[in-house]
């Protein structure tokens, strides 16, 4: 089952996120900076007894439009910051959902936002991950990208529904 994660709830994700990306930098660090702030959003996938399985972070937040735009021209962006499953509960489908849940946020957001991608950061020796990721539509942008500790790591985009929503 997924749910919003509470404040209580930040101390598993940092400690179940700083075993997860240890190779790629101090987790106890950045995961923390990232729950502070107001555009980031986090579930947890936990078990019937309430045990955390896993946990997706979301961030919405602006940044000056590439290219040609005029200097100080915003766009909203949402990022997946984080998704980790536990290695216990790996290869159940729980990473499944909790992409499908962060996509299905991503895309409520999308029409009022003006945001018309997700993105996200994966590790390049993390094919399971890219996997799961190309399979939710998914595609790899950037090679180019490092973490704090010089992982090389791929940055891939994902279309978001802007449309009108569907009434029914």
């Amino acid at each position: 089952m997924i749910r919003r994660a509470e404040v209580q709830d930040y101390p598993w994700i940092v400690a179940s996120g700083a075993e997860a990306y240890r190779d790629l930098g101090d987790y106890t660090r950045i995961l923390p900076s990232w729950l502070e702030q107001p555009g980031v959003l986090a579930w947890i996938d936990h078990d019937s007894s309430g045990r955390g399985r896993g946990f997706a972070m979301l961030g919405f937040y602006s940044e000056a439009l590439p290219g040609m735009a005029p200097p100080g021209v915003q766009q909203v962006v949402a990022d997946l910051l984080a998704l980790a499953v536990l290695p216990a509960y790996q290869r159940h489908g729980i990473g499944s959902q909790l992409l499908a849940h962060v996509i299905e946020v991503a895309e409520r957001v999308a029409p009022a936002s003006h945001i018309t991608q997700l993105r996200l950061t994966v590790a390049e020796n993390n094919t399971g991950a890219q996997r799961l990721y190309a399979r939710a539509g998914f595609h790899v942008v950037d090679g180019g990208a490092t973490y704090d500790r010089g992982q090389r790591a791929l940055r891939m985009v994902r279309g978001l529904t802007t449309g009108s929503p569907r009434h029914s």
